[in-house]
């Protein structure tokens, strides 16, 4: 008995055959930038929404954290406080490079996610959606960060910054659009003939403790 779909129906357990693909950090937040973790781990709401309806729980990879220098962004955080500096100057200069690096590594992300995804869809799975954080520059679906922006006001922050300044100054720089991350990966999907859905956790809204669950969570 070679055919697969012998052995799925034979070998039949209680695996509820649907999945939902979660943005890194909404399972991790010690992946957030330094300032933005609003929980010690894990979103609570979408972790119980998906062990309450039996969701299969995908980590996606925090992208940032391949291509701008690890758990804390070290990349990045040369340039907060560096305004006014040579190194500051150098920095600015050398960023639309980081930003090529930076969708050159998410493009090769998406495709291993999307990859996982055609996985579970042509093995009977559904893949109930993919949660984004709306927000993020990486990761948002329908609202991201304007980057340029952002890091120039962090370049001005003083050494005594609190999370609450650079809370603020993110806040400020949340536009219209999509995370790069996001965009490889809906371009991947549509290469590949894959209609997922795209749900939005809303970053700004828990910084300013509210709820930032998606919909779903809700229903």
């Amino acid at each position: 008995m070679n055919d697969t779909s012998c052995w799925t129906r034979q070998l039949a357990d209680k695996r509820g055959r649907e999945v939902v693909f979660l943005s890194h950090c909404l399972l991790n937040e010690n992946t957030r930038y330094l300032g933005g973790a609003c929980e010690r781990g894990a979103s609570p709401p979408i972790v119980r929404t998906c062990l309450e309806r039996g969701y299969g729980i995908v980590q996606m990879p925090c992208p940032e954290q391949h291509a701008w220098g690890g758990v804390v962004k070290r990349h990045l955080l040369r340039y907060y406080g560096s305004k006014g500096t040579l190194v500051g100057r150098l920095l600015f200069a050398a960023l639309p490079l980081l930003l090529w690096y930076t969708r050159r590594v998410y493009r090769g992300l998406a495709r291993q996610v999307a990859g996982q995804i055609r996985d579970y869809v042509d093995s009977g799975f559904k893949v109930v959606g993919v949660v984004a954080v709306d927000g993020s520059p990486s990761c948002g679906a329908a609202r991201t960060l304007d980057v340029r922006g952002c890091l120039g006001r962090l370049a001005a922050i003083e050494p005594s910054a609190s999370a609450q300044d650079v809370n603020a100054i993110v806040l400020r720089s949340v536009m219209p659009g999509k995370g790069v991350f996001i965009e490889e990966l809906q371009a991947e999907l549509k290469r590949l003939r894959l209609n997922v859905e795209f749900l939005g956790f809303d970053l700004a809204a828990e910084l300013k403790g509210q709820p930032g669950a998606p919909s779903f969570c809700d229903n």
